[in-house]
């Protein structure tokens, strides 16, 4: 086995350790109150480490929540493979993905969307929804969906619709399921 490599496989599990000594951390405790020391005692790393790979605690906050959302819109606008399925639209099977990838992500989401404020993450989150608006907008046209409303109001509408019940779901412990999640939400958009 070639030292880059083994090289390159330690540095991948000591960044995740360190993401996920942070989310630990995060659950017991006010920001504010975590050190670098706190995070790296409890990953089981030296600060040597940590500085290799970031500059300080919000270097590696808003490396692990980018590389969050950047996995959640991986998971939601992959192509679908649908087989002939005409019972639900398009749409649904995004939203679908959406709420499962919230549901088998539910620590860290919960912990993100609890701790938004304090953690002065909100251009990270304007960012992804915005992002995943215009994924979404491209992949309607595609399919040659007109509309009269204007873009920015659609984004507007949409991202507080998605952001809020999404906020709403994890904060009340998923009280219902991710496919009727989708299927609620897309029966509401249809009718607005």
């Amino acid at each position: 086995m070639s030292d880059s490599y083994r090289g390159d496989k330690r540095m991948t599990q000591s960044k995740k350790n360190l993401k996920k000594a942070l989310f630990e951390l995060l659950a017991e405790k006010e920001w504010k109150k975590i050190s670098v020391q706190d995070i790296t005692d409890r990953a089981n790393l030296n600060r040597t480490t940590f500085y290799q790979h970031y500059q300080d605690k919000y270097d590696l906050l808003h490396q692990h929540v980018r590389g969050m959302f950047e996995a959640m819109k991986e998971a939601i606008f992959s192509p679908l493979e649908l087989d002939g399925d005409t019972e639900n639209p398009e749409a649904y099977w995004y939203v679908l993905r959406f709420y499962k990838h919230l549901k088998n992500n539910f620590h860290d989401f919960t912990i993100i969307i609890n701790r938004r404020s304090e953690l002065d993450i909100k251009g990270l989150l304007n960012d992804f929804w915005n992002d995943s608006f215009l994924t979404g907008i491209k992949k309607a046209a595609e399919n040659e969906v007109q509309n009269t409303v204007p873009l920015d109001i659609q984004r507007q509408f949409v991202i507080y619709a998605y952001a809020g019940t999404a906020s709403w779901w994890l904060e009340n412990g998923m009280p219902y399921t991710p496919e009727y999640m989708a299927e609620a939400m897309i029966s509401l958009i249809q009718k607005s």
